[in-house]
């Protein structure tokens, strides 16, 4: 493939719009999020006196614990409005 005569001269410069809110607004606010949860969850290791990766294995045993349980106790519900009482 090749780029034409007609299209650089139609080629805006710069950057897209959209382009240019990821690189303005989102990518910025993640790291920043990123950076926010490193620091809490050395704090945390730090206070505890575990390490981090201990911590980040338990919290996320506990969300698929809790989810799991979440959806076996939707699951006995669906059944339950499924079934006709005899």
């Amino acid at each position: 493939m090749t780029v034409g005569r007609d299209y650089m001269l139609k080629k805006q410069s710069g950057p897209s719009a959209p382009k240019l809110f990821l690189d303005t607004k989102v990518v910025p606010l993640a790291a920043n999020v990123a950076g926010r949860v490193e620091v809490g969850l050395d704090r945390a290791a730090t206070t505890i006196g575990v390490r981090p990766s201990t911590i980040v294995a338990g919290v996320a045993g506990g969300l698929m614990l809790s989810l799991v349980a979440l959806l076996r106790s939707r699951r006995v519900a669906v059944e339950r409005t499924l079934t006709l009482p005899t």
